[in-house]
């Protein structure tokens, strides 16, 4: 008989009404639903805001067909809010990330590789080769660890507690205060004024190659090799070699490539183009390699 009743009791006060039980009415709007957790920083939404906070454009390029994202990222939306800042990074030669899905969650690691590439994209810039240690350099999954190594000494990037987290997703935060200091590090070895540059800038010529020079600072100049407009973009130019005399010449060694027979590459005017840096002061030649 005991036992019945206590196994009996509960069971009838779980039949009751709340209001029942405490003698008070809950009204509906009492009810607090739990925070909807926020949406993540997409690898497409970061790129957009790095090609924007850089101020990237093709504005100089002619196509023969209109682009799409796709063209360049292969998993990409051509529909979405950020395509066109697709199309840009993959013209300015976005590399490292093309084969993610923008629409997946940006790592602190790919954000990273981005930012490097756009920051590359910009000019060539002098960095020592000391090695940076990285306690979480085994976690780097997507070989970024030479940008992240790079992005630290342009002091775009900084390690906690001597750790980078390459897994961990970026917060729109972190990504927006990576890409006011990569702005930064731009804007601050831009050549000087345009006034300047013509009074001091220098030109020449080699089997159709040209080259401008500009002043970058007292003790640097960068020379600006250019091979002209070409009808696809299958041509490249590249330094290979520096020569320096004793009476302070200055010979760039250059080769520019050609479209392998039957290659497929995109029908779009193209300027092939190579940079190199030399002390201040010196007399600029270029010269073919074959």
């Amino acid at each position: 008989m005991h036992l019945y009743k206590a196994v009996a009791l509960p069971l009838f006060l779980l039949t009751l009404q709340p209001a029942a039980v405490s003698g008070h009415h809950i009204s509906p709007a009492a009810v607090v639903e739990a925070p909807r957790p926020k949406p993540g920083f997409s690898l497409g939404q970061g790129i957009d805001m790095i090609v924007k906070a850089l101020g990237l454009n093709i504005d100089n390029i002619r196509f023969i067909k209109a682009p799409q994202a796709t063209d360049y990222f292969s998993k990409a939306n051509n529909k979405a809010s950020y395509a066109p800042s697709l199309i840009i990074a993959g013209v300015k030669g976005m590399e490292s990330v093309r084969e993610q899905n923008p629409e997946t969650p940006a790592t602190r690691e790919l954000f990273a590789q981005a930012l490097y590439d756009a920051i590359q994209s910009t000019g060539q810039y002098p960095v020592n080769m000391m090695w940076i240690i990285i306690k979480d350099e085994k976690a780097f999954k997507n070989n970024g660890i030479n940008a992240v190594q790079t992005l630290i000494k342009f002091n775009v990037v900084s390690l906690q507690n001597g750790n980078f987290r390459p897994t961990a997703n970026i917060t729109k935060a972190e990504a927006e205060q990576m890409v006011k200091k990569a702005a930064e590090f731009v804007a601050s070895h831009a050549r000087t004024t345009n006034a300047d540059a013509n009074a001091n800038a220098g030109q020449g010529s080699s089997n159709g190659v040209t080259f401008t020079s500009t002043p970058v600072n007292d003790k640097v100049t960068s020379v600006v090799i250019s091979a002209g407009e070409k009808p696809t973009s299958g041509y490249e130019l590249h330094v290979i070699s520096i020569t320096f005399t004793p009476a302070k010449q200055a010979i760039i060694h250059y080769k520019l490539t050609t479209p392998p027979q039957g290659s497929m590459n995109l029908q779009v005017i193209s300027e092939p183009k190579a940079e190199a840096f030399v002390p201040a002061g010196y007399q600029i030649e270029i010269k073919k390699e074959e």
